[in-house]
């Protein structure tokens, strides 16, 4: 009996200790190593990137063609309008003219809104596709270099333009400190340049 209560607590101890190992080998696999982070100051790259100069440049290019319209089509209605008012009121020629004149400012009224509406639409989807591009790059960057979490660091301009602009600042703003070692900017704004 008492070489069963002896094996009995041998083994027991053994079991306690293999469940102990055990234990602490699953708790050990269990911990996270800490994170790898890197920063990228988002308005530098979408700014300085090759591909968003040449956008501007065209925009550019757009925005000149059509003032230069737009300003052919002023001079033609201040001429309407002044030959408007040589005309006798009420006369058949003031009525033409009267109306080719509200006919012509209502063109370039609704061509200047349009060009205003089309001017936004086309930068919005322009920004929305440079800033996808920008996250896959800089997704690719940051699994060749190792790194598991990449933060947008936004730099203050002081003074602000308003104060509703430094609290929209303030609040969008997370990153106060950053190591300048773990800044990956120039190398997403390199790898965005070279994406077609």
């Amino acid at each position: 009996m008492k070489l069963g209560r002896i094996l009995f607590i041998v083994f027991a101890i053994a079991f306690l200790g293999i469940s102990f190992c055990y234990l602490h080998g699953v708790a050990a696999t269990d911990k996270i190593a800490p994170a790898k982070v890197a920063i990228v100051d988002v308005t530098k790259v979408l700014k300085n990137s090759k591909k968003h100069k040449q956008w501007q440049e065209k925009m550019t290019q757009d925005e000149e063609q059509m003032k230069a319209e737009f300003q052919k089509n002023q001079k033609e209605l201040e001429a309407l309008k002044a030959n408007l008012d040589l005309l006798k009121i009420g006369s058949k020629d003031y009525i033409d003219t009267m109306k080719d004149f509200l006919d012509k400012k209502s063109l370039l009224d609704a061509k200047d809104k349009f060009y205003q509406e089309k001017v936004n639409i086309e930068m919005q989807q322009w920004m929305e596709g440079l800033y996808t591009q920008m996250l896959d790059v800089t997704a690719k960057i940051a699994q060749k270099k190792g790194v598991d979490i990449v933060l947008a660091q936004e730099p203050l301009d002081f003074p602000s333009s308003s104060l509703q602009a430094f609290m929209t600042t303030l609040h969008t703003g997370k990153v106060l400190y950053y190591n300048t070692q773990i800044d990956i900017t120039e190398s997403v704004l390199a790898a965005l340049d070279e994406t077609p």
